[in-house]
């Protein structure tokens, strides 16, 4: 068996991030696979020798074929098994059309059971299977070197890292660390966001925090806008000790696992894709119209379809928990199972489940 994998893998996106971590699962479970990039958005970030090397082998003999773009651009091509790798944040994507391209192909991949119910929803017929994303867990094993925030450095570290866009729903996380935490209380809110500058995140909190008319003074949030180096990264997100994450729509969220990678629990949106693996604490949500989140793709997020809104006082709760447990017996249990359940989403550990998913076809 050998797999053409076909993504937008080289463009430094939280997509094309998990389309690299697929390919990379794939090598090391030692399925024979050749990428071949498309490219949405140019990246600014260097790639591992291994996808450089694969980059370089033919696609002669290849049986099997991997589309991991959006549905309307899937190509069935009779020399191959045709699949396509679909990850959706909404309850359904009928408006799109992309159920009649999901249902070219000869079966369909996805993240998680909540993608997976997204589908079945839009009326998509091929089978569909789970295929998890992955990380390369030695990255995360230790951490040596790299920047530290020296505000970060005596106090408890809530983390948020996404996009600046409608459905990750920071103000929601905004809104719930001001109402919880007084300013005396040694507690930051760390925000690592891209598409937007650090001043453009401040007025946003500032307007949101003026909003909430409970207090004359606030807290000021620890912001990074844009990409940092993976030494970096890793660093300062060690340095957190609980994610945050209230998106209104995921169909994984590969910074949440690499948060737990670091032993770092999760509170996360109930009835999102986050479900399938996070540790932590699922805050309860309702259905709501999902409007605005990306303009290029207007028939995507529209009022026919529903997001997640999660609850923000439930939110404050888990956020007070999370805080006050992270010393206690409690905390140090929970601890224990984080970085453990994370480890079963390394590349190899996934890649058999994708070989597998392959010879079962």
């Amino acid at each position: 068996m050998k797999i053409l994998y076909i993504g937008n893998y080289r463009d430094g996106t939280g997509w094309g991030n998990a389309g690299l971590n697929n390919i990379l699962a794939l090598h090391s479970a030692g399925v024979d696979v050749v990428p071949r990039a498309i490219t949405f958005e140019a990246a600014d970030k260097d790639y591992p020798e291994e996808i450089k090397t694969l980059e370089k082998k033919s696609t002669d003999g290849c049986d099997v074929c991997i589309q991991h773009t959006l549905p309307h651009l899937y190509s069935y091509d009779s020399r191959y098994k045709n699949i396509g790798y679909l990850a959706v944040e909404t309850s359904n994507f009928t408006d799109t059309g992309w159920q009649h391209y999901a249902n070219l192909m000869d079966e369909i991949w996805v993240p998680s059971e909540a993608a997976e119910s997204a589908c079945i929803s839009s009326g998509v017929t091929k089978p569909i299977k789970i295929a998890p994303h992955s990380l390369d867990m030695t990255k995360y094993k230790a951490v040596n070197g790299g920047n530290q925030i020296k505000e970060m450095q005596s106090t408890f570290n809530f983390v948020f890292i996404g996009e600046f866009v409608e459905r990750k729903n920071l103000k929601a996380l905004i809104q719930a660390f001001h109402m919880e935490f007084d300013t005396h209380e040694p507690v930051n809110l760390f925000i690592k966001t891209s598409k937007t500058s650090i001043e453009n995140i401040q007025r946003y909190a500032k307007e949101i925090k003026n909003g909430l008319k409970i207090r004359t003074k606030y807290k000021e949030e620890i912001i990074v806008a844009g990409r940092l180096e993976d030494v970096d990264y890793i660093s300062v997100l060690g340095q957190c000790h609980c994610f945050v994450m209230p998106s209104r729509g995921e169909a994984f969220c590969i910074p949440a696992l690499e948060a737990m990678a670091l032993n770092i629990p999760v509170i996360h949106t109930a009835n999102t894709g986050m479900d399938d693996f996070c540790i932590g604490e699922a805050v309860p949500s309702s259905p709501t119209p999902c409007l605005g989140a990306m303009s290029t793709l207007s028939n995507l997020d529209t009022a026919k379809s529903d997001w997640r809104e999660i609850n923000i006082r439930e939110l404050c709760a888990a956020m007070r928990r999370a805080y006050q447990n992270w010393h206690s017996d409690t905390g140090k249990i929970q601890k224990g199972q984080v970085k453990a359940v994370a480890e079963t989403y390394d590349h190899k550990s996934i890649g058999h489940e994708m070989k597998e998913l392959l010879n079962d076809s």
